[in-house]
């Protein structure tokens, strides 16, 4: 799978993946219209930019051969978060409560920094993809980012407009459905993943 590849996918398995994140843009767009759920789904442009900066600050300075290890790990946690988005998705559901008003972006953007989610990806799995990545291809570096955050953004703006225009345009079943598959897409390319840094720094 190339760095697009994995980057598309890992975004769209995140944007739909259960997490405070997702709650908060489904309760900013039922609550608010999506236009608010909008801007609560861009948090990760804001709060990622501290995540990322200190996780690959700090994984940069690791030799070769650390980074083939936490990729491992990373592939790991990349394909049971991939099981246990499958498992959630007999019973997700796209019902939310919370409260409302304050700035849904701000808000949302807090939650995210706070949330271990980002940290756990970015330190055991898309941090060391990214700095191997780059490594070996600049260009490459920048399509898996491009990739991650499109889908990531773009995946929950959709889900805030279809949840603001209605229920009944995306239903719990569809939403399940889309979930497992999600699931399933992450699961295969954490298994890629292990496989491509496997030998990493041998």
């Amino acid at each position: 799978m190339d760095a697009l590849g994995l980057g598309l996918t890992f975004g769209l398995a995140a944007s739909i993946s259960p997490g405070p994140l997702l709650v908060l843009v489904v309760t900013s767009a039922l609550r608010s219209g999506w236009r608010a759920g909008a801007l609560a789904a861009c948090a990760p442009l804001l709060s990622d930019a501290v995540v990322v900066g200190v996780t690959v600050l700090l994984l940069d300075r690791l030799p070769a051969r650390a980074l083939g290890v936490l990729g491992v790990v990373g592939a790991v946690f990349v394909v049971w978060s991939g099981v246990q988005t499958v498992r959630e998705a007999r019973t997700a559901t796209l019902d939310a409560s919370g409260e409302a008003g304050g700035d849904a972006l701000r808000r949302a953007a807090l939650v995210n920094l706070l949330s271990p989610h980002p940290w756990i990806a970015w330190a055991t799995a898309l941090g060391p993809l990214t700095i191997t990545t780059w490594r070996a291809s600049a260009g490459a570096a920048v399509a898996l980012l491009v990739g991650f955050y499109v889908m990531l953004i773009g995946g929950k703006v959709v889900i805030a407009v279809l949840v603001a225009r209605g229920r009944r345009r995306l239903s719990d079943v569809g939403y399940r459905r889309a979930l497992t598959s999600a699931g399933v897409l992450l699961a295969l390319a954490g298994v890629a993943l292990g496989i491509e840094f496997a030998g990493y720094g041998t």
